[in-house]
């Protein structure tokens, strides 16, 4: 041997010592002395082949392979040959498996040089001729030659698939080693992947008949407990989620079936059970509809809820971020916002009542935190439940068990945050109970009743919250101040307070003081990681004060906080940041343009995250590898930082914020914002991309009110042009959308996407779409055919059950419905074209057996009319149909949706006697609906404005006598306060044309009048034109000055009318 030789054996043993300064220095001196001379390949090759040291040797190999990519072409040609020759015998000689790995792996890395230049024709045959050898050990060499070869070199194996596979059909039977059918395993893995890249269907057909061999592997893996091997062969099976249907075929349906028999036998290991828990999540995540489908979403719903609650002794294991419970419970929140409510929340309905009525607390305990984790998918259909809900919720938390009551407050505040309106509507029954149990000796109990508290106020509307206000502020202060040493409780309390003052907006002033000097104290500098936990909420609660106390009231306390938040920036905490940045862009919001010389400080700040990578590589301490591992895998140390992803899509947010509050301030900084807001939206991480491009349409909006153009009138031909500012940036910010949107493939984001497109062309109008209507309107046609990439995870087609969806999937229906309304609205007359494309589609939606569909077709099409105006007189036939069909609709959102088209209809409609003709029957059944939907004030509102329509579009076909008072004697209306402008209207101008019948009920006008105006409020617009409220206002005038009795001193009239 080599002196050269001899000090690198000396170094590589000195590298596996166990003191780290030895291992450092050899290290070094390996790195600069060593591997830096290409005669380290073929040493180091030979300390692989022939030391005594199976560990040395294994080193060897694994340092042998960093080298072949930058020292292997300049090796002499025929070294290259001996080497490549001796390898194969070497390799198929070594009596240790895991250097045989080692070995196998070091002629991959020299294959990836070489065959690809036909430099080892070989190779190809020396590895056919040893998976087929009748030795074992040649047998097992083989195939994990060729398993690594198709790891690394994918492409270089497309064309010779036909060579392998029938040698895979015989090694995966393998009748004497299990370890060649693990590899055979493995290898088809990646043979899968192939496919999915490159399908070919003759091996995607061959590739089919392979997976029973590779089910009953996996089975004899299971059986025989070898963890590492079993997470190895899952991953293979967890690749089938997301790669091309066609390649697992019929086969997806017994492997669904195969890993739901794992998670429910108890008889497996934990780990076995969490990977096959994980594989269906994915499934049901990435193969979506055929899973739907397979119509077994209730049965995998039931065994979810049963698998969590027979192992809910483990889900308080803190060590165990992935144990049974924790993914069984994940698994109903996949199936809940993936699945149809019919195939997962009937069955929780169903079944729920059996667990929390049963004496074994752990099953209690289960069936509330599903009804925790399914609130988020499914919340309009919890909302149809609250009968059932909240009983189950009452009785929980009454329980006689801990653990039991605090899945009763987490099941309560979640359902507080999805289901707010629903839950506000039982503050009487629900508040003091939770109020008490703030103060629970129990610590687990009484943080999460600070969590429950927290979730409920801030959705009780602002007259309610007042009623607890001054005791609950007594309280919070009280707990917030108290020297008990529970910082894991004052966070839950500051919280509370933020949305206490959230809830209470103004009213809360009374208690900005004590509450910013109780909070101030939770902001000085830490570095400990609950501190800093309870920092970020002080910091969120402060914004929310401002925001609900207004500028003036919080400018005593703003200097210090923004001084302490920009102490803050510099903490590596992430969540800190976060709330960091939210505080700002709170700020920005109540301050305006007088928070623009915080900017400079600012905006360094946020842009920093977003110029850091959220993955990277890596790499080993001095790149050397030591210890007993059987093989490298290649992305073991690639690693994404989540917190860091959310960190930057909040920081984007924040952008559009600061840009929306700050205005013309915010314009030095705008070209940096949008360059980096326009990178991101492309980003692999969805809520980012969804933060980009929202931020980057508030831009938008931003520069055109800053232009502060003319209000734009509908028309592609722009009667108001857009300053060119404001179409030069929405040009560049419309085509990354549409970019992004023709490749989206989360629901979530599509329905952002067109969320920001309908809400810009209101804004904007016609200006923003340049030539991109085409292009918008193809999106959003592919997303009513249901067939967008978003909707279609699986590659082919599933027969899918007549309106059958999850709720996500119907949120980005209705939001591209808005895009179709929006669009009429910004073309007017020229929707035309687009109204011949839309209605056949939308029309079909109106007859689905989902409620929801039928709901969002009538509604968008009731939109459409009132967008288009005149011109949808034309198509008054089919419309006038489909609304009065709809007025006996089963649902009260779909008959109040036809209420209102109808209506609209009958204003625009210039196909007179056929409008109508339909009035005397319509008007009886508007007389009905009033009685059956008298609790849908929605629905009672938009009763009273198509009778408003109707009387004012052809009022001497209405019975005025009959009709008016019916209608005087619902006002106010409730809800829906865009109708008060036909009602209105009406009212004034049969006043104009001195209707008697009118008259005589002045006095009940006048009542109504002074109740609209009492909830009147900036936020609470009672009109949604600024002329209708300005003609009521002439009228009450006008019947003052002829009744001044009528209008009593100090009410709500006399003041709008002084």
């Amino acid at each position: 041997m080599s002196d050269f030789s001899s000090q690198l054996v000396s170094l590589l043993e000195q590298v596996t010592a166990s003191n780290n300064e030895v291992i450092k220095a050899a290290s070094a001196r390996l790195q600069k002395e060593f591997y830096t001379n290409s005669a380290a390949v073929p040493a180091l090759i030979q300390i692989m082949q022939q030391n005594p040291s199976p560990q040395l040797r294994q080193l060897a190999a694994i340092e042998v392979r960093k080298l072949i990519i930058s020292h292997w072409d300049n090796l002499d040609t025929n070294l290259q040959a001996q080497i490549k020759n001796s390898l194969f015998q070497s390799t198929l000689q070594e009596s240790v498996q895991i250097v045989r790995h080692a070995s196998s792996r070091v002629i991959s890395e020299i294959a990836k040089n070489d065959l690809p230049e036909r430099k080892w024709d070989e190779l190809p045959a020396f590895v056919h001729k040893a998976c087929l050898s009748s030795s074992v050990i040649e047998r097992e060499v083989g195939v994990y030659i060729l398993y690594t070869l198709l790891e690394s070199m994918e492409a270089t194996f497309i064309d010779r698939l036909g060579e392998f596979m029938p040698i895979f059909s015989q090694t995966l039977s393998d009748p004497q080693s299990l370890t060649v059918r693990t590899d055979t395993l493995l290898s088809l893995g990646k043979i899968a992947e192939i496919l999915d890249a490159d399908p070919e269907e003759e091996y995607t057909s061959m590739f089919r008949q392979f997976l029973p061999g590779m089910v009953n592997v996996l089975k004899e893996l299971i059986d025989q407990g070898d963890t590492k091997v079993i997470g190895q062969a899952f991953d293979v099976f967890q690749s089938f989620m997301w790669i091309d249907s066609s390649i697992i075929g019929k086969a997806f349906g017994d492997l669904i079936q195969f890993l739901h028999e794992i998670t429910k036998s108890d008889n497996f290991d934990s780990d076995v059970r969490c990977n096959a828990l994980t594989c269906l999540t994915n499934a049901v995540r990435y193969k979506r509809m055929k899973v739907q489908g397979l119509r077994i979403g209730s049965t995998l719903t039931s065994s979810a809820l049963q698998i969590a609650a027979d192992t809910m002794d483990e889900i308080d294991d803190e060590e165990e971020e992935d144990s049974v419970p924790r993914l069984a419970l994940r698994f109903i929140d996949i199936l809940s916002s993936t699945l149809p409510p019919s195939q997962v929340m009937n069955t929780l309905v169903a079944e729920i009542p059996k667990y929390v009525s049963s004496p074994n607390p752990n099953y209690r305990r289960a069936g509330l935190l599903a009804i925790s984790v399914a609130a988020e998918g499914a919340p309009d259909f919890l909302s149809t439940q609250i009968k059932f809900v909240l009983p189950v919720i009452l009785q929980g938390l009454q329980d006689n068990t801990v653990e039991v009551v605090t899945a009763a407050l987490s099941a309560l505040a979640q359902l507080a945050t999805e289901l707010q309106e629903a839950i506000s509507k039982e503050h009487e029954v629900l508040l003091p109970i939770v109020f008490n149990m703030m103060d629970s000796q129990d610590p687990k109990v009484s943080k999460a009743a600070r969590n429950a508290l927290d979730a409920m106020i801030e959705s009780l509307d602002q007259e309610v919250i007042v009623k607890y206000l001054d005791a609950l502020m007594t309280r919070l202060i009280d707990l917030l101040n108290r020297p008990d040493g529970d910082l894991a409780g004052k966070g839950p309390v500051i919280a509370a307070i933020g949305s206490a003052a959230h809830a209470a907006k103004t009213d809360f002033m009374p208690y900005l003081n004590v509450s910013v000097q109780a909070i101030q104290h939770y902001l000085g500098p830490s570095d400990v990681e609950s501190e800093l936990d309870v920092k970020g909420m002080a910091f969120d609660t402060l914004g929310a004060i401002a925001n609900s106390c207004g500028k003036e009231a919080f400018s005593p306390y703003a200097q210090a906080s923004v001084e302490a938040a920009y102490d803050a920036f510099q903490s590596q905490h992430s969540r800190l940041r976060e709330s960091i940045y939210l505080f700002f862009g709170t700020l920005s919001k109540v301050y305006g343009e007088e928070f623009a010389p915080f900017l400079p400080r600012i905006m360094p700040e946020i842009f920093k995250p977003l110029d850091q990578e959220e993955s990277g590589y890596d790499e080993p301490e001095e790149d050397i590898d030591i210890g007993n591992a059987d093989e490298e895998d290649p992305w073991k140390n690639i690693t994404v930082n989540t917190s860091l992803a959310i960190e930057k899509e909040i920081a984007i947010d924040t952008i559009g914020d600061l840009a929306a509050g700050t205005k013309s301030a915010f314009l030095p900084y705008m070209d940096t914002a949008s360059e980096k807001l326009l990178a991101y939206t492309e980003h692999f991480y969805e809520g980012l991309r969804r933060a980009a491009i929202t931020s980057l349409w508030q831009t938008v909006g931003v520069i055109y009110n800053i232009a502060n153009p003319p209000k734009w009138e509908p028309g592609l031909r722009l009667k108001i042009p857009l300053p060119e500012t404001v179409t030069a940036y929405s040009a560049i910010v419309m085509k990354a959308t549409l970019e992004s949107f023709e490749a989206e493939d989360d629901r979530s984001t599509a329905t952002a996407i067109c969320n920001n497109l309908s809400e810009s062309l209101r804004l904007c109008g016609p200006g923003i779409l340049g030539d991109s209507s085409e292009a918008i309107a193809t999106q959003i046609l592919i997303i009513l055919k249901k067939q967008h990439r978003c909707q279609t995870m699986d590659d082919e087609e599933e027969e899918e059950e007549d309106g059958d969806a999850a709720e996500y999937d119907l949120m980005l229906l209705d939001s591209a419905m808005d895009v179709i309304v929006a669009l009429a609205a910004a073309l007017g007359d020229d929707f035309e074209h687009y109204f011949k494309t839309f209605c056949p589609i939308i029309l079909k939606y109106c007859s689905s057996s989902n409620q929801t569909e039928r709901a969002s077709g009538t509604g968008a099409l009731a939109e459409i009319v009132n967008g288009m105006k005149t011109a949808i007189t034309p198509h008054t036939t089919q419309l006038l149909k489909c609304f009065v069909h709809r007025l006996s609709d089963e649902t009260s959102e779909v008959r109040s949706n036809a209420v209102y088209g109808y209506g609209l209809l009958a204003q625009y409609s210039q196909s007179t006697q056929e409008i109508v003709g339909t009035y005397a029957k319509t008007f009886q059944r508007l007389q009905q609906l009033l009685t059956v939907d008298a609790e849908n004030q929605r629905c009672v509102a938009n009763i009273l404005g198509c009778v408003a329509r109707l009387c004012s579009a052809h009022m001497e076909s209405v019975p005025l006598d009959s009709i008016i008072p019916v209608l005087i004697t619902n006002l106010p209306i409730q809800d829906g306060f865009e109708e008060n402008d036909p009602i209105y209207r009406l009212i004034v101008n049969l006043y104009k044309l001195q209707n008697p019948i009118i008259q005589g009920l002045t006095e009940k006008i006048v009542q109504g009048l002074e109740a609209l105006f009492l909830k009147e409020t900036e936020e609470k617009k009672q009109f949604e034109f600024d002329q209708t409220r300005q003609e009521v206002v002439e009228l009450l005038r006008y019947i003052y000055n002829n009744n001044p009795s009528l209008v009593q001193s100090g009410s709500a009239i006399a003041r709008v009318i002084q």
